[in-house]
């Protein structure tokens, strides 16, 4: 008779949790803690690394076509950072890359306007 009973209140105690609702024992829930992303582990942003290429590509050679992909590949890396912590010095190197490749593709339009014409 003994063993009935504690059967039952043993059943009782597990029924009861899973009728309230979560089963779980509070004392044993720990916090999630976020394992810190280091610099050296981090995958390479192909988009930053395409930009800071095209970006200096652009400023070599002044192409504003190379200048222009710089500048959108910059925008993307800077739009899908996955660790902005670790990727911002990158992208935002990427990004004045592309911007400088940029000025200096169009400073020589703007100083070709105002020249003098050649004499032939």
């Amino acid at each position: 008779e003994t063993k009935q009973t504690v059967h039952r209140a043993a059943m009782a105690a597990v029924w009861k949790h899973t009728i309230q609702g979560d089963p779980r024992r509070e004392d044993l829930v720990q916090p999630y803690k976020r394992v810190p992303v280091k610099e050296e582990d981090q995958d390479p942003d192909f988009r930053a690394l395409a930009s800071l290429g095209l970006g200096m590509a652009g400023l070599f050679t002044k192409n504003q076509y190379f200048s222009w992909g710089a500048l959108f590949s910059a925008v993307s890396a800077l739009c899908c950072m996955e660790h902005p912590e670790v990727n911002m010095k990158q992208a935002t190197t990427a990004l004045m890359f592309s911007l400088s490749g940029l000025a200096s593709s169009y400073i020589r339009i703007y100083q070709m306007r105002g020249a003098p014409p050649k004499a032939e």
